[in-house]
């Protein structure tokens, strides 16, 4: 199954086309607050890299949280949209569990602890054990409770990951390009271990929600200006409480068409 991930909750936006576990291109930018406006070429170049054609994505999977409210709302947005236009499903996996795969995967790591900058003086955190099971969190607490943390870590026996981990001046932080930020290759090998075992008509992309764990600034019509892409609704591998958010109808069409896919189908 070929399919099309993507993580933009980070100043940093990843896009990755898998086949399997096996990454076939991985795109990776510094988006900063503009990933509206770096996405959709990026996942052009994955696809080209990759040599894949669009109509022969077979799912995708998105990054939804939390971290950047707008960055959420790009990917989910835009994920949601190519679901409905090439009529794939689509699964959200959340950003802390995307770095603690990560850790697993590159440093042997067992339960861990992922660290991600909440801006605001405030960090977004989780103990997560090896089968990804929250034990702690996910929670936003102030920057200045690192010693809690580091606390936090040992009392679960975490292994503590992500660059704002180091930025807090914690030690033992396992480190890699993949822990240090959510990254779509981890993305990518949750959503396809997922829905590989999903019963029939899983990753209904009008079902899925965004996991923010802290209540967004911003009202929904503002976050959809500042995104530059309509507000799209997505649901977490693992989320609970999901709040639905309404899509627009013309949603589908408009990324469907960015992306020159065939017309959606209704919802």
């Amino acid at each position: 199954m070929i399919l099309l991930a993507i993580s933009t909750s980070s100043p940093r936006g990843t896009v990755v086309v898998a086949r399997g576990d096996e990454v076939l291109a991985r795109v990776a930018y510094d988006g900063g607050t503009s990933h509206a406006e770096r996405l959709f070429a990026a996942i052009d170049e994955a696809l080209a890299t990759a040599g894949v054609d669009k109509t022969q994505l077979r799912a995708l999977a998105c990054d939804v949280g939390p971290g950047s409210f707008t960055g959420v709302r790009v990917a989910l947005a835009t994920c949601q949209g190519i679901a409905l236009g090439l009529g794939v499903p689509v699964v959200g996996v959340g950003s802390l569990e995307a770095m603690a795969h990560a850790a697993r995967r590159e440093v042997g790591a067992q339960r861990v602890l992922p660290v991600l900058d909440a801006r605001k003086e405030e960090v977004f955190a989780a103990v997560l054990d090896v089968d990804g099971a929250a034990l702690w969190g996910p929670l936003h607490l102030p920057s200045a409770d690192g010693a809690e943390l580091a606390t936090t870590a040992a009392r679960f026996g975490a292994t503590l990951s992500g660059e704002f981990a180091v930025k807090l001046g914690l030690a033992g932080v396992a480190r890699g390009e993949a822990l240090d930020l959510p990254d779509a290759s981890s993305v990518a090998q949750l959503g396809a271990r997922w829905l590989a075992s999903a019963p029939a008509g899983a990753g209904d992309a009008s079902a899925l929600e965004p996991r923010y764990v802290r209540a967004p600034d911003a009202k929904p019509m503002e976050l959809q200006r500042r995104a530059s892409v309509p507000v799209g609704a997505v649901a977490a591998v693992g989320a609970s409480a999901p709040v639905p958010v309404p899509v627009p109808a013309d949603l589908a069409t408009d990324l469907a068409t960015e992306l020159g896919a065939s017309e959606p189908q209704a919802e």
